[in-house]
C-alpha cells in the first residue's frame, strides 16, 4: 500500500500520531473533488476539512493537493495514494461492520452479583424466564453480602440494597424492599400470635449470630430484646427463613416471600421496620453493551413486577 510505503520512509513519530480520521477525509476530498461537497458529505466545515488536508500534507511532508481560485486539484502523488486510502477505508468499513455484528449478537455470558436472599429467592425464577427468552446468553450468579467490584469486572451487573455513590456507575432504583415480623402458621397456632411487642419477647425468635446490626436495629424499633431472646441465630439469611418456614419460631424477612410461602403467615403488631433500598447497578462502561443492556432492561421489569 502506497500510504504506508510512503510512511516507513518518515519520522516514525509522525507514525504514530496519523489518524485515520486524516485519511478518511483526504479520500472523501479526493473522490468529490470539492471541499464543500466533502463538507456536506462529512457533516463539517470547509475550513475544517482544509486544517485537516494541511495537517496531513504536514504529517507525510508531501502535497497532495494543488489550490487555486477554482479550488482543488489532486496532485499526481495524491492521486496514486487513493487507491491505498480506498482499501483502509474498505478495511474500515469492515471493521466496523464486524463491530456491529458482535454488538448485535446476544450470544455470551453475563454475570449478576447479588446477595444471599436476593440469589437465592428472588434470581431462579428471574433467570428461567429470561433464559427462555435469550437462549443464547449464559447467566453466571455470584452469591455475596459483600459489595462486589464492578470497577475490577468481578460482575457485569449487581443487585444491591444500597444506592451507589461512585460517578461512573450506572444504577437504577427499584422497588423498596419491605419487611415485617413473620412465623409458620402452625407454629403460632400451637403458641399464639403476639398482639403486641411484649407478646414478641415471650416467642422462639430466630436472628443473627455475630451481626450486631440486627439486634441494634431491633432495639431501636421498639422490641425489649437481648441475645438471650433469641433461640436460633445464624447470620445466613436463608437459613433464618427456612427455620421459620419450618415452624422454628418468628423472624424478620421479606414481605414478598411471605407470598410465596403459604405456611408462613405476617404478624401484624404495631411496628414499623424500614425499608430496604434496592438497585440494579453496572459500570458505565458497558451500558451500551446489548447483551448486558437486555438482562438490565428484564430484571428492572421483572422486579417491578414482583415488588409492586
Amino acid at each position: 500500500m502506497l500510504f504506508l510505503s510512503i510512511l516507513e520512509t518518515k519520522d516514525r513519530q509522525y507514525m504514530q500520531h496519523l489518524s485515520w480520521e486524516l485519511i478518511h477525509v483526504f479520500t472523501v476530498v479526493a473522490k468529490l473533488g470539492s471541499l464543500s461537497k466533502a463538507a456536506k458529505a462529512l457533516q463539517t466545515s470547509q475550513p475544517t476539512l482544509s486544517r485537516q488536508i494541511a495537517l496531513l500534507e504536514k504529517k507525510l511532508q508531501i502535497t497532495l493537493f494543488e489550490r487555486s481560485t477554482q479550488g482543488l486539484k489532486i496532485t499526481e502523488l495524491g492521486a496514486k495514494l487513493i487507491e491505498s486510502s480506498d482499501m483502509m477505508s474498505q478495511a474500515s468499513e469492515h471493521f466496523m461492520r464486524s463491530a456491529s455484528g458482535a454488538t448485535l449478537s446476544l450470544a455470551g455470558n453475563i454475570r449478576i452479583s447479588a446477595n444471599e436472599v436476593i440469589g437465592l429467592y428472588y434470581l431462579p425464577h428471574a433467570i428461567m424466564l429470561f433464559n427462555q427468552l435469550y437462549p443464547e446468553i449464559q447467566v453466571e450468579v455470584d452469591i455475596s453480602n459483600q459489595t462486589t467490584s464492578l470497577h475490577r469486572r468481578d460482575a457485569d451487573i449487581a443487585l444491591r440494597m444500597f444506592r451507589p455513590t461512585q460517578p461512573d456507575l450506572i444504577a437504577k432504583r427499584l422497588p423498596d424492599i419491605q419487611f415485617n415480623l413473620v412465623a409458620n402458621r402452625e407454629y403460632l397456632l400451637k403458641h399464639g400470635c403476639p398482639k403486641s411487642l411484649q407478646e414478641i419477647s415471650q416467642h422462639k425468635l430466630i436472628g443473627f449470630d455475630r451481626d450486631p446490626q440486627f439486634l441494634k436495629m431491633i432495639q431501636q424499633l421498639g422490641l425489649p430484646l437481648t441475645e438471650k431472646n433469641f433461640n436460633f441465630k445464624t447470620d445466613f439469611l436463608p437459613l433464618q427463613i427456612e427455620l421459620a418456614r419450618k415452624g422454628a419460631g418468628i423472624t424478620i424477612t421479606h414481605k414478598h416471600l411471605v407470598k410465596q410461602w403459604c405456611e408462613l403467615q405476617e404478624i401484624m403488631v404495631d411496628i414499623s421496620i424500614p425499608n430496604l433500598e434496592f438497585w440494579l447497578v453496572c459500570h458505565a462502561d458497558v451500558q451500551h453493551n446489548r447483551r448486558i443492556r437486555v438482562l438490565m432492561d428484564f430484571l428492572s421489569t421483572h422486579m417491578e413486577e414482583l415488588l409492586t
